[in-house]
């Protein structure tokens, strides 16, 4: 594989990872009480408005199909992010940088355009502060492991010998 694909591959990979740690963020924010519903599970519900064949059957297949949208977004984000982003790619600024614009993006532009959930300028600040903290996270989470992976395509142990003389944990 190319040095782009294999980027986009560890992007997508660590974008993916990213965004299933917003997931903790999120239900954390919901057992709260502070929101009343996670971003993924607004979109669901907008998609299957949108195309009555996409209505799940039970809580069980709401929760794969919102999470398979969100993971796939964050797939797809964390991908972009790795081969568009210039080298030191994990430089905390850039990172907060990629969360607040990814934020900002989709809470001034993405949601209200679609009317997915309320723009910026209608939530609660406790709403956008879980909002900004969850991209924050996810950009973080993601430009570390793009880091990690990137790093360790050149480190892993090659055989089985090699392996078995490793520190595993």
């Amino acid at each position: 594989m190319n040095k782009v694909g294999s980027l986009f591959v560890h992007g997508a990979l660590a974008g993916a990872i990213g965004a299933a740690s917003m997931t903790v963020l999120r239900m954390v924010a919901h057992r709260a009480g502070w929101i009343q519903a996670m971003v993924p599970q607004a979109v669901e519900v907008w998609a299957k408005d949108k195309a009555p064949l996409l209505r799940p059957r039970s809580a069980a297949t709401h929760h794969v199909a919102d999470q398979l949208l969100h993971l796939g977004y964050g797939a797809l984000a964390g991908g972009a992010y790795a081969v568009s982003a210039p080298a030191p790619r994990t430089d905390p600024v850039r990172a907060l940088e990629f969360g607040t614009g990814l934020w900002a993006f989709a809470s001034i532009v993405l949601f209200p355009a679609l009317g997915i959930a309320r723009p910026l300028w209608r939530a609660t600040a406790r709403e956008e502060l879980v909002n900004w903290s969850a991209h924050t996270l996810y950009a973080a989470v993601t430009v570390y492991l793009l880091d990690e992976f990137e790093r360790q395509k050149h480190t892993q142990p090659r055989s089985h010998l090699a392996m078995r003389h490793s520190r595993v944990g």
